[in-house]
């Protein structure tokens, strides 16, 4: 299982790293965006909450499926791995 630890400090220096624009004042204020995907051999979590003021990041996990089909046509199919997509705004 890898370590996320460190990929949640990568986020909060980023999130923090980065400022704020604004066109005009009517505009509202562009947040920086993260996305990573991680693969992995079974299921794991991400981070979930609050890196910075007003930066939250969210995680969704999703099976990678192998899949075949027998001699009576039917299919089968088994999970191989795990991808975890990691997202902050």
């Amino acid at each position: 299982m890898p370590d996320l630890g460190h990929h949640k400090k990568l986020i909060i220096a980023a999130a923090l790293a980065v400022p704020l624009f604004a066109a005009t004042a009517a505009e509202a204020a562009l947040k920086p965006y993260y996305w990573e995907n991680y693969e992995t051999r079974g299921p794991v979590r991400g981070y979930e909450g609050y890196a910075a003021p007003n930066y939250y990041c969210s995680y969704k996990r999703f099976p990678n499926r192998e899949c075949s089909t027998d001699a009576r046509g039917r299919e089968r199919c088994r999970i191989i791995s795990w991808r975890l997509e990691q997202t902050c705004q």
